[in-house]
C-alpha cells in the first residue's frame, strides 16, 4: 500500500508547533546548521520511538526542521503513532487506504484492566451454558435469542424475543437433562414473541410484549398473564398497557412486579431507552421505570394503566437498559447490552412489616448505586456483548441470559463465544 503524498503547508505539517522551548537550528558559519545537543537529544529519543511507519517520514521530518518550519500534527489518516516531543506530544498520522481503527481498541481499555482495580469492579464468572445444550428436545429451535430469566423454586425460567416458548430449566445448569424442557409451542404464532421480560406472581406467569403496533398504528406493549403445567401453557388474558411508544423496538425491556399499600399487583416496566424513547434513546443516564396497574375499562378489555415513572439514578449512566431485578429487600440491579455493565442500588418506599409498597413515593435510593463490569478477556475487550436477562441468586450471585450476536458486521466477532447462553456470576 502505498502512502499519498502529504503537502506540507503552515497548518498540514509533521511537527509540533515551535514555542520558546523548542531548541532552534543554529548556523554553524560554513553554510551548514549545528543542531544543539539538547534538541538531538530529543530527537533522537523520539525517533527511537517511532514505528516503521513513522520512518518513511524521517527525512520529511528532518527537513522540516532545517526549514524552520513548526507547525502541529498532519490532520485525518487512517494510523497514528504517538512520539513524546520534550514535554508535549505529538500524533504523526500517516494517510492511507484502508480501514479505520475501530474506537474502543484493545490499546485503549488494557489500562483500565490494568490499574489495580479490576477485581473490585467486575463480576465473576461462576458457570455457564449454551441454550442449546441445555434441551434433548429443542422443539424445531435453532436460535435462542434470550431476553429475560426468572427463578422460581429450584428451576429458572426465561423467554426469547424469537420464540413463543418458555424455557424451563435446572439453575445448576445440567446439559441435556430431562427436566430441561420447552413449554409451550415456539411457533404458537407466525410472528417473533418479541417477549422481552418475564416475572412470576402466585401461580401466573406474565410475558411482556416488548411494544406491539395497534390497530390505530400506536404502540404498546401487552402483558400475557400464562398458566404454566409440564409441557404447555395457556393464556388466562392478553392486556395492553396504556404508556405509548414511539416505535416497535425500543418498548419495554424488563419488568418486576409489587404489591402496593392496598395489596394489588403494579408493575414496574423497564424502558430500554433513555427517556423510554427512541428518538433521545442514546442520552445517557435517563433510565426511567413505568408503574401500571391493571384496570378494567368501560368496554370490558382489560389494560394497564400508567400510575406515573420513576427516574433511574444517572450513576446508572448507561446508553440502554436491558434488564431488571429486585429482591424481596428492595436491592435492585439493572443490567445494560451496550455497555456491558451492571448497575446495583435500592429502592425505597418498602413497608418492611407487611412487605408493601407505597408506589406514589417509591423511588431509588440516590445515595446508593455502583456500576460493575461483566468480565473482559485477556485482552481487556468486551465480551459479554448481549446480557438481556438478568435475576438475584442470592445477594452475592445473579443468573443471566444473553441474546444472539448481531450479524452482519454489526457486533465484533469476540460476541459470538458467549451468546444466547445462560450465565452465573459473582459480585466482588
Amino acid at each position: 500500500m502505498v502512502p499519498r503524498p502529504i503537502e506540507l503547508t503552515e497548518t498540514n505539517s509533521l511537527l509540533p508547533t515551535r514555542d520558546e522551548s523548542t531548541p532552534s537550528v543554529e548556523d554553524n558559519g560554513e553554510g551548514g546548521a549545528v543542531v544543539p545537543e539538547a534538541a538531538v537529544t530529543s530527537a533522537s529519543s523520539s525517533f527511537v520511538k517511532l514505528s516503521l511507519v513513522s520512518l518513511l517520514l524521517a527525512a520529511v521530518v528532518a527537513a522540516a526542521w532545517r526549514s524552520g518550519v513548526a507547525t502541529s500534527a498532519v490532520n485525518g489518516g487512517a494510523d497514528g503513532v504517538e512520539a513524546e516531543l520534550g514535554d508535549e506530544k505529538a500524533v504523526y498520522v500517516l494517510e492511507t487506504e484502508g480501514k479505520k481503527k475501530k474506537e474502543g481498541d484493545a490499546s485503549s481499555t488494557e489500562a483500565r484492566c490494568d490499574d489495580g482495580g479490576y477485581s473490585k469492579r467486575t463480576l465473576q464468572k461462576a458457570y455457564e451454558l449454551p441454550f442449546v445444550s441445555l434441551f434433548r428436545d429443542t422443539k424445531g429451535m435453532k436460535k435462542h435469542e434470550a431476553s429475560s430469566v426468572i427463578v422460581v423454586g429450584d428451576y429458572a425460567y426465561a423467554v426469547c424475543d424469537n420464540s413463543w416458548a418458555i424455557s424451563r430449566f435446572d439453575a445448576r445448569l445440567q446439559p441435556f437433562s430431562d427436566a430441561n424442557v420447552q413449554v409451550g409451542d415456539p411457533a404458537r404464532e407466525d410472528e417473533d414473541s418479541g417477549f422481552e421480560a418475564l416475572f412470576h406472581v402466585n401461580d401466573s406467569f406474565y410475558a411482556v410484549r416488548e411494544s406491539v403496533k395497534h390497530e390505530d398504528k400506536t404502540y404498546h406493549a401487552i402483558i400475557e398473564e400464562l398458566s404454566l403445567d409440564e409441557s404447555d401453557y395457556s393464556i388466562v388474558e392478553a392486556c395492553p398497557c396504556e404508556f405509548e411508544f414511539e416505535g416497535d423496538s425500543k418498548g419495554f425491556e424488563g419488568a418486576i412486579a409489587i404489591q402496593d399499600l392496598s395489596n394489588e399487583l403494579v408493575v414496574l416496566g423497564l424502558c430500554e431507552g433513555n427517556y423510554c424513547s427512541e428518538e433521545r434513546k442514546f442520552e445517557k443516564g435517563n433510565g426511567r421505570l413505568v408503574a401500571m396497574r391493571r384496570v378494567t375499562l368501560d368496554d370490558g378489555s382489560c389494560q394497564w394503566a400508567t400510575i406515573r415513572t420513576i427516574k433511574i439514578p444517572e450513576s446508572a449512566d448507561f446508553r440502554d437498559y436491558s434488564a431488571i431485578t429486585m429482591d424481596a429487600t428492595g436491592r435492585v440491579a439493572i443490567s445494560s447490552q451496550e455497555e456491558s455493565q451492571l448497575w446495583v442500588g435500592s429502592m425505597t418506599g418498602l413497608n418492611e412489616v407487611n412487605g408493601l409498597w407505597d408506589v406514589d413515593s417509591m423511588e431509588f435510593d440516590q445515595s446508593h448505586g455502583k456500576i460493575y463490569d461483566f468480565p473482559k478477556n485477556d485482552n481487556c475487550q468486551t465480551i459479554y456483548c448481549n446480557i438481556e436477562g438478568v435475576h438475584w441468586l442470592n445477594p452475592d450471585m445473579i443468573i443471566a441470559v444473553s441474546d444472539k450476536m448481531k450479524s452482519r458486521g454489526k457486533q465484533d466477532y469476540r460476541c459470538f463465544d458467549k451468546d444466547q447462553s445462560v450465565h452465573v456470576f459473582v459480585l466482588p
